[in-house]
């Protein structure tokens, strides 16, 4: 007897970060768990660090791992059975077309999830330099939009998609590491692959020179500091771009990171800035001097733009944290997110059961020839 699964679906890197915690929650279900595989996956990861982490998440959740060269060989895949299709990264945009065309086809007894897989999503919530690189007329062909903040926040979703919120809150609330360390170094994550550094102009080498002075001032007190590379853009690992002698450079996927542990912060714009502000960690975004960069979705925490910012937020960490935490408590309050790990696991597991359990049995209709869910 076919029973009902819940199948995740992997296209950019970045996905393993945002379906982790989900998929580790779907395997207490009385579910199957598959994952699909795109095909642009593996070639996107040079430095096999998230093909190892995808092999390593399906052994824990029990899940085969099965690639797919097109929406109809996907298609193929999961003819027959029913349950839950769950994706980090689908809209009608280019990057995501994989995932958004097998949507499209794929067998009426599942139900489509696409989950929000940034602070600053496309088509949830986007910033100046998402529109100008994208445009607001983002569409999704899932049935369920599994966001973070309320429908009213997603300042960017199209109205014709609001009926398919779903509010979940982050998925990075389910797991957060800690391993009892305190690091005396801060960690510093680069977003440079990002169009919020090149759609309004070219800044990417304004981070790096404000980066690599604030190293020399670092050097000058014997401190290092952790550099982390976005999992997806890896910019200084493909671009082969040293760092300076001082800067540890650490890629491991961000589950095994506890951001918790480090001193400070700092990133430009990201989603990462959001995760290290629920992990309690005082957090600065980096912005361009002049001021062009759309910094609307991050207002109320500590921003950097000189030099002797870098400084004087490097000092007030140091000597003020609760002062910054105190701020960025405010920030989050703002966002009207939850922020309850017991609450948002609820949240999860709702949704999971609703997706996954709409069907009984599959049923004999297909998106291929018979009427849509």
């Amino acid at each position: 007897m076919t029973r009902r699964k819940i199948v995740f679906l992997f296209n950019l890197l970045q996905d393993v970060n945002i379906i982790r915690p989900v998929a580790l929650l779907a395997r207490e279900m009385d579910v199957d768990v598959a994952f699909l595989c795109s095909h642009k996956f593996a070639p996107r990861d040079k430095q096999k660090v998230w093909t190892r982490a995808l092999q390593t998440l399906a052994a824990e959740c029990g899940a085969t791992i099965s690639e797919y060269d097109s929406p109809f060989a996907a298609y193929r895949l999961l003819q027959g059975g029913y349950g839950a299709l769950i994706a980090a990264s689908e809209s009608n945009l280019p990057p995501h077309v994989e995932v958004h065309d097998l949507f499209r086809v794929a067998p009426s007894g599942y139900t489509r999830v696409t989950l929000q897989h940034g602070f600053e999503c496309i088509g949830f919530l986007q910033n100046r330099e998402h529109d100008k690189a994208h445009g607001r007329n983002v569409r999704f062909a899932a049935d369920i939009l599994a966001t973070w903040m309320p429908s009213h926040r997603m300042a960017s979703m199209a109205q014709s998609e609001r009926d398919k919120v779903f509010l979940t809150g982050p998925g990075l609330l389910l797991q957060q590491p800690r391993d009892g360390k305190n690091l005396a170094e801060g960690i510093v994550c680069e977003n440079l692959h990002s169009v919020r550094l090149s759609a309004s102009g070219d800044f990417r080498q304004n981070f790096m020179t404000d980066f690599a002075r604030f190293c020399v001032h670092l050097a000058g007190r014997g401190e290092t500091v952790c550099l982390r590379p976005h999992p997806g853009g890896q910019f200084l690992m493909r671009n082969d771009i040293a760092a300076p002698a001082n800067a540890r450079l650490d890629a491991r996927p961000i589950h095994e990171v506890d951001l918790g542990a480090f001193a400070f912060g700092i990133s430009a714009p990201s989603s990462v800035v959001l995760d290290m502000v629920l992990a309690g960690l005082p957090t600065a975004v980096w912005a361009d001097a002049r001021g062009v960069m759309d910094l609307d979705n991050y207002e109320g925490l500590t921003v950097i733009r000189h030099q002797d910012d870098w400084l004087a937020f490097h000092r007030d960490a140091r000597l003020r944290p609760d002062m910054i935490r105190a701020r960025q408590d405010q920030f989050l309050r703002g966002l009207e997110m939850p922020l309850d790990p017991a609450d948002v696991r609820q949240r999860f597991i709702a949704l999971l059961t609703l997706a996954a359990c709409r069907f009984d049995a599959p049923p004999a209709a297909s998106r291929l020839g018979g009427p849509t869910c």
